[in-house]
């Protein structure tokens, strides 16, 4: 009734009423909530009021009053019943139209499942991708991704000028890299499965073919016949120079793979090599006395008055009643440099002049009763490692850095054999038995042994590992030759047979630089580079005396080298801090210890062979000193 009373009855043009409008509901705002979604269909046709007999869909309004419905064509009628009936007949397409309102919604979330731009239906490969795209870069053409196989050409079109030159660049500069196709080669030989025509051998290479097709022969120049006497002796005269030459060359070659192999640990510390073609220094030799020979006739060598019949004598002196002492101090000075002396040597039985091998490359001989220097030896450019007399003092030889070795004769200095081998001699030993023979140690690990007379080697002893650096004669009359190398061992050899017959070696073994014989020939002692002397049998078994060991000095990376007194009761030795130490044979007790010399170590001492208490020692300083 309320909802019919909003309509006035009163219609001038017929007797339809009018709609009154409800001014309270025209000025309530629209609810917008239900602007965002169309109306449901299915909610339309459940509700209440729909005739299910007719096509159109109706809806019934029920309310007090005169009351209209719709028909099926839309337009409104009354109803008799009070109620009024909206009437509607949707299209297929309008209920399954999409949903009125805005397409993207407000409040969905910003993030995304998936991946965008990514086309699904494509099969991709990341390789080719990348490999097609480096080369774009790099070359400015690529495959298209396309089924034809078209070329993808990169355009001028969006890049500046500098990023085109640069294109250009990179493109000139693969030009470059390229390289040329070889050709396809000839191969090397020819038939090389034809078996019947070279049988075992290898067929000629290409070369040998074309020189065996292109040379003629001696006939067809004109024959050997045609050719002068004088032309046939030269051309034997350049084959045979030729056959000489490869035949230098060859074995040039094989020594110098050899050096290469035998010193390559140790060619920082060894001076250059000799080339075939070096010039050995001049020798020179000076007299520093004020004559050489005295008023009776007597050479400036000859030993002081009663001196000259031990020196004449063949017999070894009776040292049985000559008791040796500790010397006391220093009592002679002899300046003999500035570059140091490595080695001093006393004259064989009368000991009555040393000789001194220096650094600076020169030998000098002194005088110990008129304390003066006598003669210098000068012919070596490098400093002499170490020098020897012959048995009866008339000659010495001295080996240097230089890589020579060098005979002289003592008195008149004049040199009686130049020798090398061309490697760094270390020590130099005569042969107890002849003074014309003497042995070498050598730096790659040989021992070689030299004839005077000839001066050509007449053996050699290869079987150490390293350079050697020590030898001693020992019994039978110096038949048994003792040598040590710093490969840590000690081997034992008979003369003149390059096999040893004993090898002494230990772990506990260090390298044994120097080697000096006891006057009673059953011992020989050995410098360790641990900072103690050992003590080994001499003959027999040759073994270590574990007991006797002196210790108290250090020697650690240097080869000083020590000397027994004369009638095997002290021990003498110096080390790296330039003292003199002294031992007692028996109790291996140290005796006394002196500072002998500065800047450097006590290399090398000699105990004199007649006075009991005179020791000479030399150092790195360049001083000589006389001890008593």
């Amino acid at each position: 009734m309320d909802l019919l009373g909003g309509y006035d009855s009163s219609n001038s043009e017929g007797d339809e009423p009018k709609l009154k409008p409800d001014v309270k509901a025209i000025a309530r705002p629209a609810d917008r909530r239900f602007l965002q979604a169309a109306p449901s269909v299915s909610a339309i046709t459940a509700g209440r009021g729909l005739n299910q007999g007719s096509t159109a869909t109706s809806l019934t309004v029920y309310g007090g009053g005169a009351s209209s419905g719709t028909t099926g064509t839309g337009s409104t009628q009354k109803s008799n019943q009070g109620a009024l009936v909206l009437m509607n007949n949707p299209t297929k397409s309008s209920l399954y139209a999409p949903v009125y309102g805005p397409l993207v919604d407000p409040n969905a979330s910003n993030n995304k499942q998936g991946h965008g731009n990514h086309e699904t239906n494509v099969a991709f490969e990341e390789a080719t991708f990348q490999e097609q795209r480096n080369k774009f870069q790099r070359t400015g053409r690529a495959a298209a991704p396309d089924a034809e196989g078209s070329e993808v050409v990169r355009t001028t079109l969006g890049y500046s000028k500098h990023r085109l030159q640069e294109f250009a660049k990179v493109d000139e500069q693969r030009r470059k890299r390229q390289r040329p196709s070889n050709d396809k080669k000839e191969p090397l030989v020819h038939g090389s499965d034809d078996e019947v025509e070279h049988g075992i051998w290898a067929p000629p290479t290409t070369e040998e073919r074309w020189a065996a097709d292109n040379s003629l022969s001696d006939i067809a120049r004109g024959g050997v016949e045609s050719l002068a006497p004088e032309q046939l002796a030269e051309r034997e005269y350049l084959k045979e120079r030729d056959r000489q030459l490869g035949k230098q060359e060859e074995e040039k070659e094989s020594e110098s793979a050899v050096d290469r192999l035998v010193e390559r640990k140790m060619a920082h510390l060894l001076p250059p090599k000799l080339a075939s073609d070096d010039q050995i220094m001049e020798a020179t030799t000076q007299f520093h006395a004020k004559q050489e020979f005295d008023y009776k006739g007597q050479s400036w060598m000859a030993p002081p008055a009663g001196l000259a019949n031990i020196a004449n004598s063949e017999e070894d002196l009776d040292m049985d009643h000559h008791k040796c002492f500790v010397p006391k101090k220093c009592v002679h000075r002899f300046q003999a440099g500035s570059k140091g002396v490595h080695r001093i040597r006393l004259f064989p039985k009368t000991g009555h002049l040393v000789l001194s091998a220096g650094l600076d490359g020169v030998c000098k001989v002194w005088s110990i009763p008129q304390k003066q220097l006598m003669r210098s030896y000068s012919g070596h450019s490098a400093a002499v490692r170490d020098v020897q007399f012959n048995h009866t003092g008339s000659r010495f030889v001295s080996a240097s850095f230089d890589r020579y070795l060098r005979l002289w004769n003592t008195e008149s200095g004049e040199v009686l054999q130049t020798l090398t081998n061309r490697k760094v001699p270390y020590v130099v030993k005569f042969f107890p038995l002849d003074d014309n023979l003497f042995v070498v140690g050598c730096s790659d690990n040989k021992i070689v042994t030299y004839d005077c007379t000839t001066g050509e080697i007449t053996q050699e002893y290869n079987h150490h590992l390293a350079p050697v650096n020590a030898i001693v004669f020992s019994e039978d009359k110096g038949m048994k030759m003792i040598t040590s190398s710093d490969d840590k061992k000690l081997l034992v050899w008979e003369w003149d047979t390059p096999v040893p017959i004993k090898y002494i070696s230990d772990p506990s073994m260090h390298s044994i630089p120097c080697l000096t014989m006891h006057p009673s020939q059953q011992y020989f002692c050995g410098q360790s580079l641990d900072n103690h002397i050992a003590v080994f049998q001499a003959s027999n078994r040759f073994a270590l005396q574990r007991k006797k060991k002196f210790s108290g000095h250090l020697v650690a990376g240097y080869a000083c080298e020590m000397d027994i007194s004369p009638d095997g009761q002290f021990l003498v030795s110096g080390d790296g801090n330039g003292k003199l130490c002294f031992w007692d044979w028996k109790r291996t007790r140290m005796m006394q210890k002196y500072r002998a010399h500065d800047k450097g170590p006590a290399i090398c001492v000699a105990w004199h062979p007649l006075d009991p208490s005179v020791v000479f020692s030399c150092g790195w300083d360049g001083v000589i000193k006389m001890w008593e």
